[in-house]
Parts: C-alpha cells; structure tokens; sequence
C-alpha cells in the first residue's frame, strides 16, 4: 500500500477521541461505494482511543466478533505498542508488508449534551386549567431535568487494494456506566450491517 492510499483512512486518526461507555441507539446515516462488493478478509481493527487498555479491549472485541463470522482479523495494538500515539508515520510503517484485505477504523465523531425533563409522578394531564394551577401551586413535588451525553460514533472500512473508503456508518449513542455491555452492543451493530451488506462473511 503506498503512502497516498494510507492517507485516506490515517487522516481519521490525527481527530483522535475517546472510545466511550456508550449505549448504541442503531445507525443514523450509512454510505457505501457504489459498485463495491466483498467480502473482505485479513481485516486491521483499529480503535481510535488515547486509552490503552480501552484500546485494547476494544479491538480485541470486535476481532472476536468477526472470527466467529469466519472473518480473519488482527487488532492494531497487535503492530503498534498500546503506549504508541498512533501517527501517520507509525501506522505506514506498521502495516508495510502485511497481508491486510481492509481497515476497520472506529472513532468518536461528536458529543452532544441533551436535556429531559421528566414531569411528576403524579402529574395528570386531563386535569382542567384551575385544578392544573391549583394543583400546581401548593405541588410540593417537582419535576426533574436530565443531562445525557449524545455521542455520534463513526465507522470506516477501507479496502487496501484500493486504499478506498468502501463502507462508513454513524451511529448515535447514549453514555452509560457498563462499558462491556455497552463496547459488545456497539460491535455487534457494526458487524451485523457489514454482514447484512455482504462486506463480510454472514
């Protein structure tokens, strides 16, 4: 692979985020080139992360996931050092000569806070206007708001041959506090649309 086709998906790495606890809420925009067909193998898993282990355990995920579709991939931490900032340089040098059919590359694009107000338990909305403010008035109870982290999660698969961007999603997600759960639904949602797009293996 030459140096212009590695610049294509590499350019992803330098918007560098974290991978976060995030509950996935399903795709909110998909693309594919148009003529493109698979299924790939030999596929390099990158998480982009300034979290090692995070790294770590996400690559490793979404490896195993794939192996059971019979799709042979190799996470990055495997050729660049956890502790490594991953650069242009380091990763052109880390993939030369590697048998490699795709990139996976998975980044956080954007995070959005969100308020939801949530009304009293005992609130009724059938009430009339001087029963609502009569109620309202002498109401003890209030309401509550809630703030949620809206992270919006970009996926990019890259064919090597080409050094072309093939498949990208987005997807949106909500914060959480269980990150295995959370990391093991996100991966099963992008391999099951690169399935379900014969990109890889079913």
């Amino acid at each position: 692979m030459n140096q212009n086709t590695l610049l294509k998906f590499i350019t992803l790495i330098f918007a560098a985020s974290v991978i976060t606890a995030c509950a996935s809420t399903g795709p909110i925009g998909e693309w594919r080139k148009e003529g493109f067909s698979g299924p790939l193998n030999d596929i390099l898993v990158i998480g982009v992360t300034s979290r090692s282990t995070r790294r770590r355990v996400f690559e490793d995920k979404f490896v195993e996931e794939l192996a059971a579709r019979g799709v042979n991939a190799t996470p990055s931490y495997q050729l660049i050092e956890s502790s490594m900032y991953l650069s242009r340089e380091i990763v052109e040098k880390a993939i030369q000569g590697q048998n490699l059919g795709a990139v996976v590359v998975t980044r956080l694009a954007a995070i959005k806070e969100t308020e939801v107000y949530q009304p009293p338990d005992d609130q009724d909305e059938n009430l009339s206007y001087f029963t609502f403010y009569d109620k309202a008035f002498h109401q003890q109870e209030r309401g509550t708001t809630t703030t949620y982290g809206v992270l919006t999660l970009e996926t990019n698969l890259y064919d090597t041959q080409s050094g072309e961007l093939v498949w990208s999603m987005q997807s949106q997600a909500i914060e959480a506090s269980q990150p295995s759960h959370i990391v093991e639904e996100y991966i099963a949602l992008a391999i099951k649309t690169l399935a379900k797009r014969g990109l890889i293996g079913e």
